[in-house]
This record gives structure tokens, sequence and C-alpha cells, in this order.
């Protein structure tokens, strides 16, 4: 593939490796000379151990950031940000991947996925690690607006049907019932609640919880029971109960004909 002039100036960024260091030591400081497909093989080997025997190390391209530890609970009211418990985690920011899609002509589409994909890539990343990104920390991370930010994940998740392990999901915080709608969705395909929590890192407390609230709002639809109505009686947000009542739409169409009881107006007497 010909590479076009502008992109050819990211080419000596896929150059500054590990690999390509001891290739360079092995040539030019110990004059090992032959086949270079030979000292490629070697200074992979290298590299092989010093992953092996220093797995700590940093990659370039990493990220070294504080966020919130996986292990804290969900926040009690009152409760303040640095009073949670916090974890260092390395995020892959920039991978060679990364480089090499730079380097190769893409379309402004193609450019903003790959946006996508590194967040998702360092959500779930620090995850792995025990800590829990939120959507403002990744738009910091990514120079990005809040809103931007939330649009792009939320559009992800649902196009994926997977909840991201972002602090939000994970405790259970904001007013975005999307993480909820997810496995909401997963219950009513009939996967197993077990299941369910294993596929979107929730604890099965928590997805025993949102499907009781679902049966709950069906139920109290069929007793044609309005949004707001339903909201208060089982104490969730209107945005949830909204979103649990689309879904029940979605996969019991029959609820969405029945109108609201209409109660007749007292008569003076």
């Amino acid at each position: 593939m010909r590479i076009a002039k502008e992109n050819s100036h990211y080419l000596s960024m896929s150059k500054r490796s590990f690999k390509q260091a001891v290739i360079h030591l092995l040539e030019t400081e110990y004059k090992i000379v032959g086949s270079h497909k030979v000292i490629q093989m070697i200074a992979e080997d290298i590299e092989d151990l010093a992953r092996e025997f220093y797995p700590s190390s940093v990659c370039p391209g990493t990220l070294i950031w504080a966020t919130t530890s996986s292990a804290e609970k969900k926040v009690s009211y009152g409760k303040r940000g640095e009073d949670q418990r916090t974890c260092i985690v390395k995020l892959p920011f920039l991978t060679p991947e990364d480089i090499q899609k730079r380097i190769k002509p893409h379309s402004r589409q193609e450019g903003l996925l790959q946006e996508v994909e590194r967040m998702v890539r360092m959500i779930k990343a620090a995850f792995s690690q025990g800590g829990l990104l939120s959507i403002a920390e990744i738009a910091t991370i990514m120079d990005r607006g809040l809103t931007t930010t939330q649009r792009k994940l939320s559009k992800y998740q649902r196009g994926k049907s997977e909840v991201l392990p972002l602090k939000g999901n994970i405790l259970d915080q904001g007013s975005s019932p999307t993480h909820k709608g997810i496995v909401i969705q997963l219950y009513e395909r009939k996967i197993a609640p077990p299941d369910i929590a294993r596929q979107t890192g929730h604890s099965l407390e928590a997805v025993d919880r949102y499907i009781s609230d679902y049966e709950r709002v069906k139920m109290l639809k069929d007793m044609r029971m309005s949004s707001r109505e339903i909201s208060h009686v089982i104490g969730r947000g209107l945005s949830t109960v909204k979103e649990y009542e689309r879904i029940a739409i979605l996969y019991h169409p029959e609820l969405s004909t029945r109108k609201s009881e209409i109660r007749p107006k007292n008569k003076r007497t």
C-alpha cells in the first residue's frame, strides 16, 4: 500500500520501540553482522524475556492514572470523591496499532471509530487492574467534551449490547439508565441472571434488583398507571421507568395498546 505523504510523518514513531532499540544496539555497539532477520529474532526473544522478568514496566504510550478503586462500594450520600479508595492504573493510551492506523490513509468515520475504540480499551484496561474510570475522566484524557464523550460511549453500549465497566455503571451512579436497560434486554432474551452479571460486570445483587424493578414496572403499567405514578410507587427515577417501559413494549407489544384508566370525575351533589 502506498503511504500518503502527510501520513509518512508518523512512520518514525513506529520505530521507537524496545525491539528496535535492541536491534540498533546489536548492530552498532556489538557489531553483529549477518542476516537482519536473525538479529530481529534475537531482539524479539530479548523483548519477551524483558516482559517476563519485568512485567511492571511501562510501554511507550502508556498513561499512568489515579482513579477510583473497583473495591469501592456504591457511594453513600454526602461522601466526597476524595474519600473514595483510589487505584493507580496503566492505560494503553497509544499502542503500536494506533500508530499503524495513522500511517495508513483513513476516512473521518474510521478516525471517529478508532477514538471510541481507544476509550473502550482504556476503560477495560483500568477495570482489569482494579480501577473504575468515569466518563469525566475519559473526556479529560481524550480532550473531548463531557456530553460528546457520554453520547459516544452510550451509542457504543447500545450498539454492542454491552455494559462498559465505567464508574457510573458499576457503582450505579448518574441519571443515565443505559446500563440498566442493557441488563433488562439481556434478561428479556432469556439469559440467566448469573450470566448477565458476568457479561456486564455487575454484581448478581444489582442484576436481581434491576430485574425486580423492571417486573414491577411491567405489572404497574399493566394496571394502567402512568410513568410518573410508577416512578413514585417504586422509588426509581422517571428516566429509568421510561427506559423500562420502552423495553417492556418492545418485548410485550400488548402493553402499548392498553390505555390509561380514565377515572370519572366526582359529581357535585
